[in-house]
């Protein structure tokens, strides 16, 4: 007999009610869906671990934790990958088991115990020992088989464990180019295929010191300090010889020193190319490496992009007196007790108020596109009779004299009282900069 729809749905309606009720209601009844059966596979801490040798079919890694660094000793010497280690201890610390299988021989093959892809030998500071072989994952690929220590049965275990184990020498060896973060660092030395430049901090600022005295460009120095410290190294190299000069390591091509607040310092050297990459070696290392071609080319930065190529840096409030001759005027002002800029010349707009910011901005705000250590004699021409000259006075009576030149093409040259060299500057800073007076001085 057909049922109607409407009955069908009647039906429908009343079994979802009843599963309402039963599931919802109720809870399941299922103790798989509420209860985690899983056990911890040991109980010591991941900072409890003294030791870790990995073997893998290729070769055995021994890695040693030493006063709180991991440091590998076996096959080779050398400092290992932090992150990678924490991650491996973590898994082993916090793995737990979901469940126990207790298999046959053939069983153990299929399981792929008896020849582990991974066995891990692990020492704690107390002197305990733990070994766990791990097998092949199960058919979901979010477990492995793993045997630990000598028990009977075959244990299901995360597969992070087998990730974070399953690794090569190279994959733990620790690839930091540079053992020290940029914080680290109060001076560098920096001898490339442009020559030579040394940068040292005076308390929150970078200077050049040689071979000008100048600032320098914060932004680029902090770039540039930035991509040494958190270089990695591409590759290492394997039975290196002893003689640097085959990496061209001798007479390296860039060369940076950095010197340290702790007081120690470290050398990058940077020598040969090799297929699309350099050698490179750290002086407080003992290996050599490769390094990406993109590294040499931010090392071999020219002196120019790391000097501060702003004007003037003074702030607004710091200022407290201003004079500024140009082609159409000579005006003067004073700012008062209470922060107003009063016109002292010329006398028939003297008590007016005077736009300050007329004067500051362009000087703020435009940048050098280059700066003259050694200007020729036509520039210094232009500048012996400069189109613009500004003196500002700050509040501790230093004053800055600021001259700018007349146009040549789509430049002018500016020249600082106390800063070396001419900054060649695009021409809107002249525009901007001669005014007359009703532009820069209030109507009332």
């Amino acid at each position: 007999m057909k049922l109607s729809t409407g009955i069908v749905l009647l039906i429908a309606a009343a079994l979802g009610v009843a599963v309402y009720f039963v599931e919802i209601k109720k809870g399941s009844t299922s103790p798989a869906a509420t209860t985690d059966t899983s056990k911890p596979v040991f109980s010591f801490a991941s900072g409890d671990i003294a030791s870790i040798t990995i073997a893998r079919s290729s070769q055995a890694v021994t890695i040693e934790n030493q006063s709180g660094k991991w440091a590998i000793t076996q096959p080779v010497t050398a400092p290992a990958d932090e992150s990678a280690l924490n991650a491996l201890t973590g898994s082993i610390a916090s793995s737990r088991v979901s469940r126990t299988l207790n298999p046959s021989a053939d069983d153990l093959k299929s399981f792929g115990i008896d020849q582990p892809a991974v066995t891990l030998d692990i020492k704690l500071k107390s002197g305990e020992q733990h070994r766990i072989l791990l097998g092949k994952k199960d058919f979901s690929e979010r477990s492995v088989y793993a045997k630990v220590d000598d028990g009977a049965g075959v244990d299901l275990l995360p597969v992070a464990m087998l990730t974070d184990a399953d690794k090569s020498v190279d994959d733990l060896r620790d690839k930091s180019v540079f053992s020290a973060s940029q914080y680290e660092i109060n001076s560098i030395s920096l001898t490339n295929e442009q020559g030579q430049v040394t940068l040292a901090k005076e308390g929150a600022d970078w200077k050049i010191k040689s071979p000008v005295s100048a600032d320098a460009d914060e932004s680029k120095v902090s770039s540039t300090l930035s991509r040494v410290t958190s270089a990695r190294a591409k590759e290492f190299v394997k039975d290196p010889k002893s003689d640097l000069s085959a990496y061209g390591l001798d007479k390296p091509k860039i060369a940076v020193t950095a010197r340290l607040s702790s007081g120690g310092e470290q050398t990058l050297s940077i020598g040969s190319k090799v297929d699309d990459l350099y050698y490179a070696k750290n002086s407080a290392q003992q290996q050599i490496f490769k390094i990406e071609p993109d590294l040499y080319d931010d090392l071999n930065v020219k002196l120019a992009d790391l000097r501060d190529k702003r004007i003037l840096k003074i702030e607004k409030d710091d200022v407290t007196g201003a004079v500024i001759k140009n082609s159409n005027a000579r005006i003067s002002a004073e700012k008062d007790k209470d922060g107003k800029w009063a016109v002292k010349e010329p006398g028939d707009s003297k008590g007016k108020e005077l736009k300050i910011d007329k004067i500051l901005d362009p000087l703020n705000t435009n940048k050098a596109t280059e700066i003259i250590d050694k200007p020729p004699a036509s520039v210094s021409a232009r500048l012996s009779s400069p189109k613009v000259e500004i003196h500002l006075t700050d509040k501790a009576g230093k004053t800055t004299v600021v001259n700018v030149s007349a146009a040549d093409g789509d430049n002018v040259y500016v020249t600082v009282s106390g800063h070396p060299g001419v900054y060649k500057v695009g021409k809107q800073l002249l525009d901007d900069l001669t005014f007359k007076v009703a532009d820069i001085v209030t109507s009332s």
